[in-house]
């Protein structure tokens, strides 16, 4: 099977495009595992969270058939290559944040499918963070690549919708959640907001505008589970 990274990105206010968490696989996943890094260099938008503020360890791994499925805040392997096809996705003048399927390859980005998404803070620049899902498949053999994908197309694409109805519904919850105990800092669920005059664009992290302390360890089995389908190709 050709290698295949399934990462979610975001385009930080203060960073520019990043990767939030990355998911690769192995058969030994040890390689593969975050070693230690000054996580104060890492704004909060740009960083992910685990349950109770653990801030312990930088990575989750689970083994499934045979193979370790390794998420991290940044892919350890092939860390240039993702971040190159973030870059160049965020700047791509077709990107929408509709959670409209793009596909895109070239010899040094491989084959990729990515899927796009914002959503409402006012604590972020336009009153809103734009986010998307990505798979990419790492492979010179541009026909390979494209049966695989074409093989799993309506799995991936449906996979990543549901993903990113989770997110938005549970941002939508959270908004409806802070209206009714009168926090001025969100929008309002009819979608204008509070205190347009508010000029401070401050980091937030995702587990924190979805009110989900498990968001990140959700994100890492549904990634583990779509990679598992498309590893489990093998015609």
């Amino acid at each position: 099977m050709p290698n295949m990274i399934l990462s979610l990105a975001h385009f930080c206010d203060k960073h520019g495009p990043r990767v939030l968490l990355g998911t690769q696989f192995a058969a030994d996943g040890d390689s593969l595992l975050l070693p230690d890094y000054a996580t104060e260099t890492v704004c909060e938008s740009c960083s992910i969270h685990f349950p109770n503020n653990d801030t312990s360890s930088g990575s989750i791994r689970t083994r499934l058939r045979s193979r370790d499925y390794v998420s991290t805040n940044y892919p350890v392997v092939q860390y240039h290559l993702i971040s190159s096809v973030i870059r160049h996705m965020f700047s791509e003048e077709t990107m929408t944040y509709d959670s409209a399927p793009l596909s895109f390859f070239d010899q040094s980005k491989g084959l990729n499918l990515v899927m796009g998404f914002k959503i409402p803070d006012t604590d972020a620049r336009g009153d809103e963070r734009r986010y998307a899902l990505l798979l990419t498949i790492n492979s010179s053999d541009h026909a390979s690549a494209m049966k695989l994908m074409s093989r799993h197309w309506e799995f991936t694409t449906y996979s990543f919708k549901k993903i990113i109805d989770y997110i938005k519904q549970r941002r939508d919850i959270e908004l409806r959640r802070s209206f009714a105990q009168n926090t001025p800092r969100e929008f309002t669920p009819m979608g204008g907001t509070y205190l347009k005059g508010n000029n401070f664009k401050t980091p937030r992290n995702l587990a924190q505008l979805t009110n989900d302390d498990l968001l990140f360890v959700r994100l890492h089995k549904w990634n583990t589970f779509i990679l598992d389908v498309l590893n489990s190709d093998d015609k």
